[in-house]
């Protein structure tokens, strides 16, 4: 959804500072390791309870993982290996965060909450998981509400508002990213017997 109707206006607004990037001659990885610097302070920041911070610098993170990918695109640098730093970094990026926020609500003494953010952060990993797998198998799979651009503006509008929308951020993204695996995997599963079920039958010999 964000994807769809945000990412085309967020590229048109960063595409100049994209181009003075690739005039500079600064390559897309090392935008994406500068995400995850930044991230990196956001997770600290989220640790010693500054969820408004946190929150801010977790939304500048993700420009920077928008604009690694424009800069390769457009700047004609797009390689595999660039392709799967950027996915390696954005997974240890959440895990952080996850972590950030878990050690606040541990200082906090939020316990259920923080068993709320286990299934948030398992649910948030296997959405990625099914979607590569599914990819090994050469399947296409980006179907679903709660991918990671609506998982990182969940979170930041949860930082934003305080403790207890950050919270009720959580729950959403307990229930949502496990239901997206659900629903990916049921995607593959009618796309994949769709396919075996359209197969010419082969005759015995």
């Amino acid at each position: 959804m964000l994807d769809r109707y945000l990412k085309a206006g967020a590229l048109a607004l960063l595409r100049p500072l994209a181009h003075l990037f690739i005039r500079l001659g600064f390559g897309p990885d090392w935008l994406t390791l500068l995400g995850l610097v930044m991230n990196l302070g956001a997770t600290v920041a989220f640790a010693r309870g500054q969820l408004r911070w946190g929150a801010a610098v977790m939304l500048l993170a993700g420009l920077c993982d928008i604009l690694d990918g424009q800069v390769a695109r457009e700047g004609r640098k797009e390689t595999k290996f660039g392709a799967l730093l950027d996915s390696t970094t954005d997974r240890y990026s959440e895990i952080f965060l996850y972590f950030g926020i878990g050690a606040y609500l541990i200082a906090q003494n939020e316990w259920i909450a923080s068993g709320i953010l286990f299934f948030a952060l398992a649910g948030s990993l296997m959405v990625s998981y099914v979607r590569a797998r599914a990819e090994g198998l050469g399947e296409d799979c980006k179907v679903g509400f709660m991918q990671r651009p609506e998982r990182i503006v969940a979170l930041a509008l949860g930082g934003l508002i305080g403790h207890n929308g950050l919270i009720l951020a959580l729950a959403l993204l307990a229930v949502t990213t496990n239901y997206t695996v659900v629903e990916r995997l049921a995607y593959i599963r009618n796309k994949l017997k769709q396919r075996a079920d359209s197969a010419p039958a082969h005759s015995a010999p």
